[in-house]
């Protein structure tokens, strides 16, 4: 049974870390040093502080990691052991469907969700759970190399997108970046973002919010500073059955003329948001033109079951940046 899965491109970003900075001799490296390799227990992480773990789980074989490839599978578990599901075959006639809940054990842990990941130098190819997303892999990346003091707090693993025009050739700069949020029913219930530590929401808590649905009008209200009683006087406009839609202009200016927003920082500041509630416009408009370098192809999946089979996952990812090399999209060498 095969399913199609999304494979995107990133690449980490150097200018905060050193010079000939390589991320995948640096895992490697980290791993096999700190005696890693073949301890999935070892690579155990809190990031979260909420009781559930992300772990670096299946990883490719050792003896290939003198190769140009490391690859691997991150998992997202969550504390608990109670499942709450229906147990009742679907095709029964009833007039409801009982909820249950499940005791599967307290050794149990419930997966997340899983991201499938490979790295050859600096370059990534991934593929994303629908909750373990490719932030998630760049805080476990950061934290890893934390715990073996190769980096400093401060550093951190950014693995920017690229994106491109909807014809495939590359962004020139912008002028000017509208970002769509999703709209806010007219019924009151409204989902709180997570509130920062500091005066200002972080971009990892704004992002980790995406994870779960697109950032909503109010959401990115919030983000901008206004209060509640203000987002409720607003709220309070809106009719049952209606709803409020949100289109955000970013333009950079310097006396009153706009400044251009570079490619870096478009393929940086954007690369957690989906390029559907993405505009640009500058040499011409992309607003709906723009694409993430990405791939769709068939993945294996686990006999009968939709959890994807990792090392049809990773040997995917790898042909994607070896026709994305071949092609020229990327700057990546497999024979380094």
């Amino acid at each position: 049974m095969n399913k199609k899965a999304t494979i995107q491109y990133r690449q980490l970003k150097t200018e905060n870390l050193w010079e000939d900075f390589n991320l995948k001799a640096m895992v490697v490296d980290v791993l096999r040093r700190r005696g890693w390799a073949n301890s999935a227990k070892q690579r155990i992480l809190d990031l979260d502080h909420d009781g559930s773990i992300v772990i670096l789980n299946k990883v490719s074989l050792p003896t290939s990691w003198d190769g140009p490839v490391f690859a691997g599978q991150i998992i997202h578990l969550q504390q608990g052991h109670e499942v709450h599901a229906v147990t009742q075959s679907l095709e029964e006639d009833t007039a409801e469907f009982v909820l249950q809940s499940l005791d599967v054990g307290a050794r149990t842990r419930v997966l997340k969700g899983a991201l499938y990941f490979a790295i050859v130098g600096n370059h990534v190819g991934l593929i994303e759970g629908q909750q373990v997303r490719g932030l998630t892999l760049e805080n476990y990346l950061t934290a890893l190399l934390v715990k073996a003091e190769e980096l400093q707090p401060g550093q951190v693993v950014v693995l920017n997108g690229k994106f491109l025009t909807g014809t495939g050739k590359e962004l020139s700069e912008s002028s000017e970046l509208t970002v769509t949020a999703a709209s806010n029913k007219g019924d009151g219930a409204r989902k709180p973002i997570p509130q920062a530590r500091g005066p200002q929401v972080t971009e990892r808590e704004a992002a980790a919010e995406r994870q779960h649905e697109q950032a909503t009008v109010f959401e990115i209200l919030r983000m901008l500073g206004w209060d509640e009683e203000a987002i409720d006087s607003l709220g309070s406009e809106v009719p049952t059955g209606g709803w409020i839609e949100g289109i955000f202009r970013i333009v950079i200016k310097e006396r009153n003329r706009k400044k251009p927003i570079s490619r870096a920082t478009i393929n940086e500041a954007l690369r957690n948001i989906d390029p559907k509630d993405l505009g640009l416009r500058g040499d011409g408009s992309e607003k709906g033109g723009i694409v993430k370098l990405s791939v769709q192809r068939e993945i294996a999946t686990v006999g009968t079951t939709s959890l994807i089979d990792p090392e049809s996952a990773i040997e995917q990812i790898v042909l994607a940046l070896r026709d994305w090399a071949t092609a020229g999209k990327i700057d990546c060498r497999f024979d380094a």
